[in-house]
């Protein structure tokens, strides 16, 4: 009995796709890639399906396979070498690939995104950011470029811009998403920190040791909220004109102040330890 005609298998193969029956699709493809790979559409078809199944290593070998034995290297297939680098973890050997799908001009963004992600962990974190920056801007729906620049941001030691990028992404994120929002709660404490910087510059010194209170009582060892602590803790006991007659600071009255901030704090600390035994032992 002999084969079905290559039209007629593409075209069950498109039924497959398009009815999203990807494990048959599968099957189907890899078929016709043995028995007609050089079929205009067929290499197409088969990188598809292997990249809607999300097997990286598969499309990576049909990608190697299809350039060493018939020379062909379809449209696209440097930014999906990349992707399927990057997914599992071959970051230096990403790099090139991206690099190529970056330079053919396509006005998209993906490239700059997984572009961005490969160079984030070869430690080439300013032109990661870059990159991600070019990907938010090219996919304005995407939330991950954003997010991938807040990391980038974090590492840079640059939590303000940081916190924005990571605002921006979870505004277009469509549902509450738990990396995002495990991320977000962790810079929290900047969030809280530029809000009582807002009131330092007006004045309300009252106002912005009230946050910083509730900022340290959520992350008591943040190094930033204790360096904002000493320094409205000095603008506290500053006499009135000490600008005119440089005076010196009460430094007991400071440290005693600052012993009484962390024994409250470490009464926080004990507090929320026996609420989490409570809980343990009630489950």
């Amino acid at each position: 009995m002999s084969n079905p005609p290559i039209a007629t298998c593409l075209k069950e193969l498109d039924h497959l796709i398009q009815q999203q029956q990807w494990l048959a699709a599968r099957a189907a493809a890899e078929s016709l890639v043995e028995s007609a790979a050089t079929t205009p559409g067929v290499i197409e078809r088969a990188m598809l399906v292997f990249r809607q199944l999300e097997d990286w290593n598969a499309l990576i070998n049909l990608l190697l396979e299809v350039r060493n034995r018939y020379q062909l290297w379809p449209i696209g297939s440097d930014l999906l070498m990349g992707q399927a680098m990057v997914e599992i973890e071959k970051w230096d050997q990403a790099i090139p690939y991206l690099e190529l799908a970056v330079s053919q001009d396509i006005d998209e963004g993906w490239p700059h995104h997984f572009l961005g992600k490969a160079l984030r962990h070869t430690g080439r974190l300013e032109e990661s950011l870059e990159q991600q920056r070019l990907a938010a801007e090219k996919l304005p729906e995407f939330p991950w470029a954003p997010f991938e620049a807040s990391q980038v941001l974090m590492e840079l030691n640059q939590k303000g811009l940081a916190v924005l990028e990571l605002y921006e992404a979870r505004q277009r994120h469509s549902t509450p998403n738990l990396v995002m929002e495990e991320q977000w709660q962790k810079l929290q404490p900047i969030v809280l920190l530029s809000r009582i910087e807002q009131h330092q510059v007006a004045g309300d010194i009252p106002k912005a040791f009230a946050l910083l209170r509730q900022a340290m009582s959520q992350t008591p060892d943040d190094e930033d909220l204790w360096a904002k602590l000493e320094e409205l803790m000095l603008i506290k006991h500053l006499p009135a004109d000490e600008s005119k007659h440089n005076k010196v600071l009460d430094i007991n009255a400071l440290q005693r102040e600052l012993n009484h901030i962390e024994f409250i704090l470490d009464q926080l600390e004990a507090t929320s330890s026996d609420n989490i035994g409570e809980s343990s032992r009630a489950m």
